[in-house]
């Protein structure tokens, strides 16, 4: 009922002095489970930070069984414990002594998995699935564990089932999920389940002595119900009290709470009267970078900004910051969080200024260079402007036709590193050209477009050459 793995090659290696990767393998163990190996045993305490094996681990390897249920013995603390360690070897060694017609290795699907009703089959208990053939096995192997323990046959087994699970199956220590009855997370990080009808479906810790994986979750298949009290006592080094500042996705705000964890496994939590000010606004920086700050107030005048001072980096480099997606996420700590003060819900940046945040990354006299080199807007003949929209492939602006007369060309942006494209509009405000070089527009492409303005727009002045000409005035209201 154990996972195949190298755990136990690992540990006989290590007792032996060696390096199973060293020894003349017709077939080479895989490094990645070698590396699982190790980890497991190190789980286990049989091997220490480096690789060596401990005082555990030598009693382990000695007893000629799975490291899992080695360890499982060695916990003993006395001899009607070593019993009972031995009877739990034993057991886990085999078939399940349930039976049933349906479920993965013969067990019912719905057959209850507390261990206990297992070891009370092995002291005369009784059962309607039970496998007696399978429990006359159990017991034969216990004799011989009991045996390798110094421990006499008929002795009695007693203790605490849970501690000696937990010893042997750390890493499947297992906590309910919030409400959910029969969900569970093991100490691994993986999700664990049982049935509704289970009765150890309610239980707030189990020790999982053997499940089935079933894709991204396990099916529980034996365990104890463990108190927390034991694992404190068991495992006081695996123990982190930390106080913790995140986004909860669910309330869409930072939440700040105080916890006691086991590995992934959150053992009590409550809320932190006072949160670091600081570590709540880096989360919720990094949770709107997470969403592509798409919760700030992107306006039209913060989207234009951002495009000009991309245009800028793209061409000139420094000193003008990197406003690119992948830039803005990787730097939100440092450019949105010291503007999150005494925030805590995604619907607050709506409140921010982000014109004025983004201005305020860029240095002083740049941004004196961004009014000259990008301007936001072009001057346009009889006291008119446009706004040019930098968030495009190319720059470009509209204006009516009539309102570029007198324009004799437009201005470099960059020095003339970027384009700039100008879409001439009807009368009516349809596209009728779009050009970059409108002097160049102007000499040519320009007879045609009047040819067919003047046939549909009479009223309206189209000179041969508009560079000369004058653009008429606004009209005021009288």
């Amino acid at each position: 009922m154990l996972e195949a793995e190298l755990s136990g090659l690992a540990l006989d290696c290590a007792a032996w002095g060696a390096d199973p990767r060293t020894l003349p393998f017709l077939d080479p163990p895989p490094e990645g489970a070698l590396k699982a190996a190790a980890a497991l045993l190190r789980d286990l305490d049989a091997l220490d930070r480096e690789g060596r094996i401990t005082a555990t681990g030598r009693r382990m390897a000695l007893l000629g069984t799975h490291p899992r249920l080695a360890r499982v013995m060695v916990e003993a603390a006395n001899e009607l414990e070593a019993a009972l360690a031995a009877d739990l070897a034993a057991l886990l060694e085999e078939r399940d002594p349930i039976r049933g017609s349906s479920g993965a290795r013969g067990t019912r699907d719905d057959a209850p998995s507390d261990i206990h009703m297992r070891l009370d089959l092995l002291r005369g208990g009784d059962h309607p699935n039970a496998d007696r053939a399978t429990i006359g096995r159990i017991r034969r192997t216990a004799d011989l564990h009991r045996r390798r323990l110094g421990v006499p046959a008929r002795t009695v087994a007693e203790g605490d089932v849970a501690a000696l699970l937990a010893a042997g199956f750390p890493d499947r220590i297992a906590a309910r999920r919030g409400t959910m009855e029969g969900a569970f997370r093991l100490a691994s990080g993986q999700g664990a389940r049982l049935p509704a009808t289970d009765p150890l479906r309610k239980a707030p810790l189990l020790a999982v002595a053997a499940l089935d994986l079933l894709g991204t979750e396990a099916r529980i298949r034996m365990a104890a119900p463990l108190d927390r009290a034991l694992l404190e006592r068991r495992f006081p080094d695996r123990l982190i009290r930390e106080d913790v500042t995140e986004f909860d996705g669910r309330a869409n705000a930072v939440t700040a709470r105080r916890r006691l964890r086991f590995g992934p496994l959150v053992l009590e939590e409550a809320p932190l009267q006072h949160a670091d000010p600081g570590q709540v606004a880096s989360a919720l920086a990094r949770a709107a970078a997470e969403r592509g700050f798409r919760d700030l107030d992107w306006t039209k005048a913060a989207t234009q900004l951002r495009a000009r001072l991309r245009w800028a980096h793209r061409t000139g480099g420094d000193p003008w910051p990197d406003l690119s997606d992948a830039a803005l996420a990787a730097t939100a700590d440092e450019w949105l969080a010291p503007h999150l003060h005494g925030l805590a819900r995604l619907s607050d940046l709506k409140s921010l200024d982000l014109t004025a945040i983004l201005h305020g990354l860029v240095p002083w006299e740049a941004r004196r260079r961004l009014d000259a080199e990008l301007p936001a807007r072009l001057d346009l003949p009889a006291g008119r402007s446009a706004m040019i929209d930098y968030d495009r492939d190319v720059p470009a602006l509209e204006a009516r036709a009539q309102h570029l007369y007198g324009l004799a060309g437009l201005p470099p942006l960059m020095g003339g590193r970027i384009p700039l494209q100008v879409s001439l509009l009807s009368p009516a405000g349809r596209p009728v050209a779009v050009t970059a070089d409108l002097p160049g527009f102007w000499r040519g492409a320009w007879a045609d477009v009047r040819k067919d303005m003047r046939g549909r727009y009479p009223r309206h002045d189209w000179p041969e050459d508009p560079s000369t000409a004058a653009a008429p005035l606004e009209r005021t209201a009288r």
